[in-house]
Protein backbone atom coordinates (compact mmCIF):
# COMPACT_ATOMS: atom_id res chain seq x y z
CA UNK A 1 0.00 0.00 0.00
CA UNK A 2 1.30 3.83 -0.73
CA UNK A 3 2.00 5.84 2.13
CA UNK A 4 -1.03 7.81 3.32
CA UNK A 5 1.06 11.03 2.45
CA UNK A 6 1.03 10.32 -1.31
CA UNK A 7 -2.52 9.27 -1.34
CA UNK A 8 -3.77 12.51 -2.77
CA UNK A 9 -4.17 13.90 -6.30
CA UNK A 10 -2.36 16.84 -5.35
CA UNK A 11 0.61 14.72 -6.67
CA UNK A 12 1.43 13.96 -9.87
CA UNK A 13 1.76 10.25 -10.78
CA UNK A 14 4.72 9.27 -13.23
CA UNK A 15 5.24 5.73 -14.23
CA UNK A 16 9.01 4.71 -14.94
CA UNK A 17 10.60 2.06 -15.89
CA UNK A 18 13.38 0.79 -12.98
CA UNK A 19 16.98 -0.70 -14.19
CA UNK A 20 15.26 -4.50 -12.74
CA UNK A 21 12.56 -4.24 -15.36
CA UNK A 22 9.39 -3.37 -13.35
CA UNK A 23 7.27 -0.83 -13.49
CA UNK A 24 7.08 1.64 -10.34
CA UNK A 25 5.10 5.05 -9.63
CA UNK A 26 6.61 8.12 -8.60
CA UNK A 27 5.14 10.35 -6.85
CA UNK A 28 6.15 14.19 -7.68
CA UNK A 29 4.29 17.21 -6.00
CA UNK A 30 2.08 19.22 -8.84
CA UNK A 31 3.29 22.90 -9.14
CA UNK A 32 0.66 25.35 -9.16
CA UNK A 33 -0.08 27.94 -11.49
CA UNK A 34 1.84 31.27 -11.96
CA UNK A 35 0.17 34.15 -10.57
CA UNK A 36 -1.70 36.68 -12.89
CA UNK A 37 -2.85 40.26 -12.96
CA UNK A 38 -5.76 41.20 -11.23
CA UNK A 39 -6.86 43.61 -13.77
CA UNK A 40 -5.73 42.13 -17.32
CA UNK A 41 -4.97 38.57 -16.26
CA UNK A 42 -1.10 39.32 -17.38
CA UNK A 43 0.92 36.93 -16.10
CA UNK A 44 3.58 38.46 -13.00
CA UNK A 45 6.86 38.64 -13.31
CA UNK A 46 9.17 38.51 -10.37
CA UNK A 47 6.63 36.76 -8.52
CA UNK A 48 7.83 33.03 -7.25
CA UNK A 49 5.48 30.18 -8.03
CA UNK A 50 6.41 27.58 -6.15
CA UNK A 51 5.01 24.45 -3.54
CA UNK A 52 4.14 26.25 0.04
CA UNK A 53 6.05 24.44 1.88
CA UNK A 54 9.00 25.78 -0.79
CA UNK A 55 8.04 29.49 -0.71
CA UNK A 56 7.64 29.05 3.79
CA UNK A 57 11.26 28.98 3.42
CA UNK A 58 12.33 32.34 1.20
CA UNK A 59 12.78 36.19 2.32
CA UNK A 60 10.05 38.38 1.37
CA UNK A 61 12.20 40.06 -1.27
CA UNK A 62 12.15 36.70 -2.98
CA UNK A 63 8.42 35.84 -3.17
CA UNK A 64 7.38 39.24 -4.93
CA UNK A 65 9.13 42.57 -6.16
CA UNK A 66 9.19 45.82 -3.76
CA UNK A 67 6.91 48.37 -5.74
CA UNK A 68 3.24 49.14 -5.07
CA UNK A 69 0.66 46.48 -5.70
CA UNK A 70 3.02 43.58 -6.54
CA UNK A 71 1.77 40.49 -6.85
CA UNK A 72 -1.79 42.09 -7.34
CA UNK A 73 -1.69 44.06 -10.68
CA UNK A 74 1.53 43.91 -13.64
CA UNK A 75 3.19 47.19 -13.92
CA UNK A 76 1.69 48.28 -16.74
CA UNK A 77 -1.63 48.15 -14.75
CA UNK A 78 0.38 50.04 -11.76
CA UNK A 79 1.72 52.82 -14.53
CA UNK A 80 -2.16 52.76 -15.62
CA UNK A 81 -3.68 53.37 -11.75
CA UNK A 82 -1.11 56.34 -10.89
CA UNK A 83 -1.81 58.10 -14.05
CA UNK A 84 -5.09 57.45 -13.83
CA UNK A 85 -5.09 58.83 -9.90
CA UNK A 86 -2.76 61.85 -11.02
CA UNK A 87 -5.41 63.15 -13.44
CA UNK A 88 -7.66 63.22 -11.35
CA UNK A 89 -5.96 65.03 -8.49
CA UNK A 90 -4.56 67.69 -11.20
CA UNK A 91 -8.08 68.93 -12.10
CA UNK A 92 -9.63 68.81 -8.72
CA UNK A 93 -6.58 70.68 -7.06
CA UNK A 94 -5.38 73.12 -9.91
CA UNK A 95 -8.01 75.56 -11.14
CA UNK A 96 -6.65 76.10 -14.73
CA UNK A 97 -7.39 71.98 -15.84
CA UNK A 98 -10.58 71.82 -13.89
CA UNK A 99 -12.50 71.88 -17.80
CA UNK A 100 -10.48 68.73 -18.44
CA UNK A 101 -13.42 65.97 -19.43
CA UNK A 102 -12.25 62.72 -17.12
CA UNK A 103 -14.72 59.62 -17.82
CA UNK A 104 -13.94 57.38 -14.47
CA UNK A 105 -12.71 53.78 -14.70
CA UNK A 106 -13.98 51.53 -12.39
CA UNK A 107 -11.51 48.45 -13.20
CA UNK A 108 -9.02 50.88 -12.19
CA UNK A 109 -10.78 52.48 -9.40
CA UNK A 110 -11.09 49.05 -7.40
CA UNK A 111 -7.57 49.04 -6.22
CA UNK A 112 -7.26 52.77 -5.29
CA UNK A 113 -7.90 53.24 -1.55
CA UNK A 114 -12.04 53.85 -0.26
CA UNK A 115 -12.94 57.36 -0.69
CA UNK A 116 -9.78 58.20 -2.54
CA UNK A 117 -11.91 60.25 -5.06
CA UNK A 118 -14.18 62.09 -2.30
CA UNK A 119 -11.10 63.18 -0.57
CA UNK A 120 -9.73 65.01 -3.54
CA UNK A 121 -13.01 66.54 -5.04
CA UNK A 122 -14.21 68.36 -1.42
CA UNK A 123 -10.53 70.08 -1.35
Amino acid sequence: MVKPMLRTRSRKRIRKKVPGGSTVTHYKEAKPARKTCGRCAKQLSGVENDVTSVLRNLSKSQKVPTRPYAGVLCPDCVERLITYATRFEVKHKHPEYADMNLQRDLTIEKYLPRGWFASISTK
